[in-house]
């Protein structure tokens, strides 16, 4: 379950990579920098696979991914442990069923210098990361990103799109593993209510604060 909780809170920061400053840029940043222009909300199904050093299967998972541009968004585990990571635009709350537990942060926070800046495009993106052209295969432009930072979790980041929609990511840890995962079912600008990008806590369920790690309280 650690490794669960890990790749969740991993993964829900690099969701969908946002980016619009590039207008030169080749073909698969064109693709992802249409992407941003024209999607304002978003709804997909995901398959995630991790893999070790060697290639070997750590762990899979599936679940929904929602996003209504710039900052909210959902990142639902249903497969193989129930986790809910939500964005209102203002906080950011991670929820593990089985721990009982929901960690809470500020989202300006939690977006500074992390994978979750990929989901706000603009500027700031291109100032966090390098940010290279693809090329072209197994059917998709790809965009390859790297970490300015040397104190990130991961090394760098392909995105491959099809159709100017993302079908593809993966990410290349520091531990030497990646994680694969699959879009599916991609609905393009839905209607998507704000209530879908708030967690009520459930009663009992303990409530950490992120930026201390301490205790705050338990929901209602």
């Amino acid at each position: 379950m650690a490794t669960s909780r890990y790749v969740a809170a991993f993964m829900v920061s690099a969701a969908l990579v946002l980016f619009s400053g590039l207008a030169n840029a080749a073909s698969g940043v064109k693709d992802l920098q249409a992407f941003y222009n024209k999607v304002h909300t978003l709804s997909a199904d995901f398959q995630q696979i991790q893999r070790d050093d060697n290639g070997n299967v750590v762990q899979q998972a599936s679940g929904v991914f929602l996003l209504s541009r710039p900052e909210m968004f959902r990142w639902e585990y249903d497969q193989p442990y129930k986790q809910i990571i939500v964005s209102d635009g203002k906080v950011f709350k991670f929820y593990d069923v089985d721990l009982q537990q929901v960690t809470v942060r500020n989202v300006t926070a939690t977006l500074k210098a992390t994978p979750a800046l990929l989901l706000t495009g603009g500027d700031a993106l291109g100032k966090a990361f390098d940010i290279q052209d693809g090329g072209q295969h197994d059917g998709l432009t790809w965009v390859h990103l790297t970490p300015k930072a040397d104190d990130t979790d991961f090394k760098s980041i392909d995105l491959g799109l099809k159709n100017q929609v993302p079908a593809l990511m993966k990410l290349h840890d520091t531990l030497g593993q990646t994680t694969s995962i699959n879009f599916g079912n991609i609905k393009v600008n839905p209607k998507l209510a704000d209530s879908r990008f708030k967690l009520k806590i459930p009663k009992g369920v303990e409530v950490v604060d992120g930026s201390s790690s301490r205790t705050v309280g338990q929901g209602e």
